[in-house]
């Protein structure tokens, strides 16, 4: 092969096409004065073919392949282009399916369109993205691209649809190349279709050809700056790239609060849906509504002695600042939103009156069934009490089912602890658990190894919650073995894994006391009880019943949070950061109402209650897959096995529509809280 031609499995650095066409700054002018040119219609008149010509250029392509491997076979020496497509034609068939996967009907149908030049009906990005691919030569730079995009912002802002669209259109302006000039050099005619009609593929686009190479472009370098272009597109990141040319990005990171720069992507990406939406509803401008956003928080900050969550842009986009938001743009929800809001709003007379009323249509049902048959009064009378708590588990089930389909989940907002989680987040992962024998502190041991092996981090400890198990007698003979094998062991793993004189295990284990109401020598409260007891450590009291603590008791007072778990629970790779990126979010941190004011005069009132974010978190809980086959019960109630949950979200009836949910006993919650 001559090294004059570009190797088809090379890089594009390695196959020498830098694609700078043009100087930034002629490349910047250039977009300025597309931007100039590009105004808006209300309603396109017409909708172009855009994505149906997909279709036929996939067929071209494939039979172009198809002709390629079939020449292959009976001549060695193959033309460039074809070698470029045989060896990269996975490549194509990614970028078409990506295409059709990522602008959906209803998605295209809500982005801007043009209502003057020869694109006239097209979407705006979508004549962006042909003028990029135009100057780039077919060859595209993702730094150029971003900086065309930044400078077309700087006379008018686009959407963010249309930004996450750029790089679906990216992908179909190459292909439209890239299928004009293979079709050009197997020579295939024009395929037609009924009645004569030329192949939608080839049909020019209103007022223009359809996508051409640049002018003095051999055909083989066509191909091959389309195939690399493709590759960079599919190896691109594009929520960063995404981030880096949103100008909403650039407002909202402004948040006095200085919470949203910290926020995990799909939070963040939540914040920007929910100005997009309102930018739809009100017909303002996206940027516009963020520097609103901002302002409404700095009123709050100057007014308020004392940070709060409504110093966060949050509170007004997911919280309860959202109505004071809506009503400084003006916006005027739709009568399904107003309902739906009124819903929410009471939830307790919604849940229960749909399943009295439910209950009522199943019992009146049966017992006109029973009328029709010829029951006397008496009889209707059994019909009515015999099915009357069947009819009601029904219907309580149909009203969960229903919910459970409707109802999106309620995901939280989150901040972004990948790297690390903060010092001032401090988190102790604690297994209270009884010592019953050898066996099971083995298993506690190396179960406590396990947390620590999937989640690792400087400011993440662990530490076993021990009590002895009942006994008719204080002491008992095989308690000193027993809680000699758990001190050794957790020596064993701070040796192994801990840094200095210190390591991230701990152990707090606690004597019987006497229980007359179980008439046997117990550990006090059992597992809630070493729970408060342990909190009651973390704020520095020493009357606690914890006769053994080993580890560094220095570093408890700046423990934040507790992560408590089961024997049995396993605790998936990075989920305890997750737990502790969701609890430290400001919209998700207990705010609690005033104490109330005593009766009489008296010198103290009752504890405020909650009256925003939680105290509690805890994560949807499953069994593990080992588990799954052991017995029916397992098996009825396991779910997406192998799955993990915590990257997952589904429906819960309590959680998604009350706001509140049952706990099971392991979540996360403030140990300043709980203290």
């Amino acid at each position: 092969m001559p090294s004059s031609q570009p190797d088809p499995n090379a890089s594009a650095d390695q196959a020498g096409l830098s694609g700078d066409a043009l100087s930034a700054g002629r490349l910047e002018n250039l977009a300025r004065q597309l931007a100039r040119s590009h105004a808006l219609s209300r309603r396109p008149r017409r909708r172009p073919p855009l994505l149906d010509r997909l279709r036929e250029q996939e067929v071209l392509l494939h039979d172009a392949y198809q002709r390629f491997a079939e020449t292959s076979e009976v001549q060695l020496a193959l033309s460039y282009a074809a070698e470029w497509l045989l060896d990269n034609f996975y490549t194509v068939r990614q970028a078409l399916r990506q295409v059709r996967e990522d602008m959906p009907e209803g998605y295209y149908r809500r982005l801007p369109k043009l209502a003057t030049s020869h694109l006239e009906g097209y979407p705006r990005i979508y004549a962006i993205a042909r003028e990029i691919i135009k100057h780039c030569e077919s060859h595209l730079n993702l730094d150029r691209v971003a900086l065309f995009v930044q400078a077309y912002q700087r006379v008018t802002p686009l959407t963010t649809g249309e930004l996450w669209a750029l790089p679906t259109m990216l992908r179909l302006g190459i292909l439209e190349i890239l299928t004009q000039t293979v079709v050009r050099i197997i020579e295939l005619p024009p395929p037609q279709k009924r009645g004569g009609e030329t192949h939608p593929a080839f049909v020019p686009l209103p007022h223009e050809r359809c996508p051409e190479p640049v002018e003095g472009l051999a055909d083989e370098t066509v191909v091959a700056n389309c195939i690399l272009s493709l590759r960079t597109l599919a190896t691109q990141d594009w929520e960063a790239f995404f981030e880096n040319v949103s100008r909403v990005e650039q407002v909202l990171r402004c948040d006095p609060a200085n919470v949203y720069a910290r926020m995990d992507f799909d939070t963040r990406d939540r914040y920007r849906g929910v100005i997009e939406e309102l930018a739809q509803a009100t017909g303002r401008d996206e940027e516009v509504i963020a520097r609103e956003t901002i302002r409404l928080a700095e009123e709050t900050e100057r007014s308020e002695e004392r940070p709060s969550r409504t110093n966060h842009i949050g509170f007004y986009l997911l919280d309860a600042g959202r109505a004071q938001l809506e009503a400084r743009l003006g916006y005027r929800p739709s009568w399904g939103t107003r309902l739906r809001r009124r819903l929410f709003g009471h939830p307790t007379p919604v849940y229960l009156s749909t399943i009295t009323l439910l209950t009522l249509v199943i019992l009146l049902g049966l017992v006109w069934y029973a009328l029709v048959a010829g029951g006397t009064p008496v009889q209707l009378i059994g019909v009515g009490l015999l099915v009357l708590l069947p009819a009601t588990a029904v219907a309580v089930n149909l009203v969960n089912l229903l919910i459970t389909h409707t109802v999106p989940p309620r995901v939280l907002p989150r901040l972004d602890f990948q790297e690390g989680i903060p010092a001032e987040c401090s988190t102790m992962v604690v297994v209270p658990a009884l010592l019953t024998d050898a066996s099971e502190v083995e298993s506690l041991l190396h179960q406590l190894e396990l947390h620590f092996l999937g989640n690792a981090d400087p400011h993440l400890h662990f530490a076993l919650l021990t009590d002895f198990a009942d006994a008719p007698q204080k002491r008992m003979p095989d308690d000193d073995r027993l809680l000699g094998q758990v001190k050794t062991g957790i020596q064993a793993l701070n040796k192994k894994y801990g840094q200095g004189s210190s390591g991230p295990f701990y152990l707090f284990n606690r004597d019987r006391e006497w229980n007359p109401g179980e008439d046997c020598w117990m550990g006090w409260e059992r597992k809630r009880g070493k729970l408060i007891e342990f909190n009651g450590l973390l704020g520095g009291s020493g009357e606690t019943s914890f006769t053994v603590q080993m580890g560094d008791l220095d570093l408890l007072p700046e423990i934040k949070y507790v992560i408590t778990l089961d024997a049995d629970t396993v605790l998936p790779r990075d989920s305890a950061r997750r737990l502790v990126a969701t609890l430290a979010h400001p919209l998700n941190s207990a705010e609690f109402a005033p104490p109330s004011v005593p009766p009489n005069g008296g010198e103290e009132g009752g504890d405020g209650a909650v009256v925003a974010g939680y105290t509690v978190l805890q994560p949807r809980v499953e069994i593990k897959p080992t588990s799954a086959n052991r017995s029916l019960f397992t098996r009825v109630f396991t779910q997406d096995t192998g799955v993990d949950l915590y990257t997952r979200a589904v429906s819960d009836v309590y959680q998604d529509f009350f706001g509140e949910g049952l706990y099971a006993g392991k979540g996360i919650y403030d140990a300043e809280i709980m203290i």
